[in-house]
């Protein structure tokens, strides 16, 4: 017989009580949360893969715009299709989440067997995080001049 108290079998602690449908509940939650995360962290090579398709169209479509201005209009009203912004938005999130994930894994990597690691840790991504927007800025200020 199983016993209520037995250490081999935890499922059988709880018999009597009432609320193991509201643990179980909030245990299902728990496991689907990063269940959902990493699923779509794998989605995310897709969406680089639509963004490079969508940028060598558009070099294809410059690159045959001496012939004249027709390919280079198609490619501006084939990135203003609404379906097109979507998959570009959908991108672009995809992009910063896999980006937040890996600013913050980064210290656990890092600073595996330190003892300040929280503290290094937080200044590795406010570091990062400085970086990423200094280098857009100055993309962007190189696109606009």
């Amino acid at each position: 017989m199983i016993k209520k108290n037995n250490d081999n079998y935890p499922a059988n602690n709880d018999l009597n009580n009432n609320n193991t449908g509201t643990q179980s509940k909030i245990t299902s939650l728990q496991t689907k949360q990063p269940l959902f995360l990493s699923i779509i962290d794998k989605l995310t090579p897709f969406s680089m893969i639509w963004v490079s398709l969508v940028l060598m169209y558009g070099v294809i479509c410059m690159y045959t715009n001496r012939m004249g201005q027709d390919e280079f209009y198609r490619f501006i009203f084939f990135l203003q299709s609404p379906v097109v912004v979507v998959l570009n938005c959908i991108a672009l999130s995809l992009a910063l989440f896999h980006s937040i994930n890996w600013f913050r894994l980064m210290p656990k990597i890092i600073f595996k067997q330190n003892i300040h690691k929280k503290k290094q840790g937080y200044l590795l991504i406010i570091g990062l995080w400085g970086l990423t927007i200094l280098l857009s800025y100055c993309l962007l200020l190189l696109i606009i001049k």
